[in-house]
């Protein structure tokens, strides 16, 4: 089975939302390399002093799992994140509720963290970076 990571897009502030991921999720940052990084030979386009200062790849390892993220570049403008949340399960309420306030700071709440007929507690949000989350917690009913 292949391994499914998320790799999200961002407006060059890419490195400050993934050390924001690393305080509320866990894990380690594995890689941050911004474009001025790359070595003369990576036949990189020829970039602005901005675009040379985003972050070509950041890598975030959780446990098993990866996320990962880039700042989008003029030549590649940013797309904005359209059709796709990132869901969280935790084994505990108290968990997933510690984890959905820190992520909520600063974003917006569009389900709050609830029971339903299908979890113990679930909600949902657009973090401060326009990442969509859904975070559940407790027991899964179905």
């Amino acid at each position: 089975m292949p391994q499914l990571s998320a790799y999200l897009s961002f407006d060059g502030n890419c490195a400050e939302a993934m050390h924001f991921y690393e305080r509320v999720l866990g894990g380690r940052m594995e890689a941050m390399i911004r474009y001025a990084d790359a070595p003369p030979d990576a036949a990189m386009p020829a970039l602005s002093d901005e675009d040379a200062g985003r972050i070509m790849h950041a890598r975030l390892g959780l446990d098993e799992q990866t996320l990962m993220g880039s700042d989008a570049t003029a030549g590649h403008p940013y797309p904005g994140k359209q059709g796709v949340a990132l869901a969280l399960a935790y084994p505990t309420v108290s968990d997933a509720q510690r984890v959905f306030d820190l992520l909520a700071d600063g974003g917006s709440i569009t389900m709050p963290l609830q029971k339903t007929f299908w979890a113990e507690a679930y909600g949902a949000l657009i973090d401060r970076y326009g990442t969509r989350w859904m975070v559940s917690g407790g027991r899964v009913t179905h």
